[in-house]
């Protein structure tokens, strides 16, 4: 159980470290609004990332444990997302064009709160990207309290890296090496995804 607490944990993080949506608004934040808009911005992302999870729970503790066609259907939806981001991360040829920092538009922590928690949770890739994470560990018999510390750790997880983030990304050496290194990114992102999205689908299929 651990070893597959790790690996859903690792999937998050790597899915962190691969450029999306968020990383875009964190960057176009931090470089145009200035540090206390981006923090905002962090704040509420993690948020919306927590509601997510507080809802993808809520769902999960309503179905029986014994699973049912609903449930492996909610399988088959994480599993098939999962390997479909993970594929188009594996494919992906992209490059990475950082923008630089331009001057304080005297941006507020509640503006950039604000923007970050509606942008987040109008996401709706979100809530099965978590469906995905923890269909896999209520598949292994994870705990209530398990489900609830990985929910704190996740959330944690993306206040604080969100919020590094964007002072690394104010150096220019943790700029270049980002630029360097996004297409490996990419690849770790994708294989974690795709290892997760493989269990899935095996869980549902022995499960048949």
């Amino acid at each position: 159980m651990l070893a597959l607490f790790l690996l859903v944990v690792s999937t998050h993080f790597a899915a962190l470290l691969s450029p999306g949506p968020d990383f875009f608004l964190l960057l176009r934040a931090g470089l145009v609004k200035g540090l206390r808009h981006a923090d905002g911005c962090a704040a509420g992302i993690a948020l919306a990332n927590l509601l997510s999870m507080l809802l993808v729970l809520l769902a999960l503790s309503v179905l029986p444990v014994s699973g049912g066609f609903f449930w492996q259907l909610l399988q088959l939806v994480g599993g098939g997302y999962f390997v479909w981001i993970g594929g188009q991360a594996l494919l992906a040829r992209r490059e990475l064009v950082l923008p630089d920092a331009e001057a304080d538009r005297g941006g507020s922590w509640r503006q950039g709160f604000t923007e970050g928690l509606l942008a987040s949770s109008l996401n709706p890739k979100l809530p099965i990207f978590y469906v995905g994470l923890f269909g896999v560990l209520r598949n292994a018999a994870m705990p209530g309290w398990g489900l609830v510390m990985s929910m704190g750790w996740m959330t944690a997880v993306v206040l604080f890296w969100d919020m590094a983030l964007v002072r690394l990304l104010g150096h220019p050496r943790w700029r270049g090496w980002l630029q360097m290194r996004v297409k490996a990114l990419d690849r770790l992102c994708g294989a974690l995804l795709l290892a997760l999205g493989g269990w899935l689908a095996v869980g549902v299929m022995l499960g048949l």
